[in-house]
């Protein structure tokens, strides 16, 4: 059964939904390699994690822009 809000959300809240685990999964990610081995494994988990966030914003950024331009003009 799904909320009538959620049926009307807009397809790009998925995406960016996704986008905060994706961010979540990888700093949890880079707190338990810094627990067990050392910062040496987490700094480079978090640089990767970054790298992978400024690609996600653009390709967001790209979408938005995307869905701007076949929007018809509002009068």
């Amino acid at each position: 059964m799904t909320t009538p809000q959620a049926s009307t959300a807009h397809p790009l809240i998925g995406v960016l939904r996704s986008g905060m685990l994706m961010g979540l999964g990888w700093v949890a990610c880079a707190a338990l390699a810094g627990g067990a081995f050392g910062a040496l494994w987490a700094v480079p988990l978090l640089v990767i994690w970054v790298l992978l966030l400024r690609r996600f914003h653009g390709a967001v950024e790209a979408l938005a822009h995307g869905l701007a331009r076949d929007q018809a003009p509002r009068d």
